[in-house]
């Protein structure tokens, strides 16, 4: 039937974590909503949700904008603990939040464990060369040294936007322990009668 829309079989939280000012709050707007904002007002936390394809699969996406936690350690730990994917941001624009983003993904090693972290390394305001402070090699090398995937985006125009949200949760599906069939016991052919009877 047209209009039907698929339920998502799977959810997924996925927390964006960065300086203030990188663009988390831009994000997540022009993806959830389609617009990009034109003044930010600081709070603790937005939520947003939307439904995205991935692999041919439904897949409902809560994102946690961690707006102004980021002087609430202990928030913030709860979220780097409960969530299941990250986007880590950094402005192309600032050199101190490039340099914040190393301590940010030690925490998420030392919160997570020893288990890789599905996470993607974005570079944020990727329209403002003239006031580039990052280079794209920066960028990519720390990707490439944690092994995750990396993009440099532009909220304003939605250049890659969609696509942040589509890797971190491949990134969540290639990392996530394979599900367990169930367990048949090993006598189960004798358990079962050869007739069944449906009455």
């Amino acid at each position: 039937m047209a209009g039907l829309v698929l339920r998502p079989a799977k959810g997924y939280r996925v927390v964006l974590l960065g300086s203030m000012d990188v663009g988390k709050t831009a994000l997540a707007t022009q993806f959830a909503c389609g617009r990009f904002p034109e003044r930010c007002e600081s709070s603790v936390e937005e939520l947003f949700s939307k439904v995205i394809e991935v692999n041919a699969a439904p897949a409902l996406l809560e994102i946690v904008d961690t707006v102004g936690a980021d002087h609430l350690v202990t928030l913030k730990d709860l979220y780097i603990r409960n969530s299941d994917g990250f986007v880590v941001l950094y402005s192309v624009c600032s050199e101190a939040s490039f340099e914040a983003v190393r301590p940010l993904r030690e925490r998420m090693g030392r919160l997570r464990g020893p288990k890789a972290v599905p996470l993607v390394l974005v570079g944020t305001k990727a329209d403002l060369d003239a006031e580039r402070q990052v280079l794209t090699a920066q960028g990519r090398a720390l990707a490439r040294e944690w092994r995750c995937p990396f993009l440099e985006v532009t909220a304003k125009s939605k250049m890659m936007v969609d696509r942040v949200f589509t890797q971190v949760v491949r990134e969540m599906e290639a990392l996530a322990p394979p599900e367990e069939a169930p367990r048949v016991p090993v006598n189960a052919h004798n358990t079962w009668p050869s007739e069944r009877f449906i009455g």
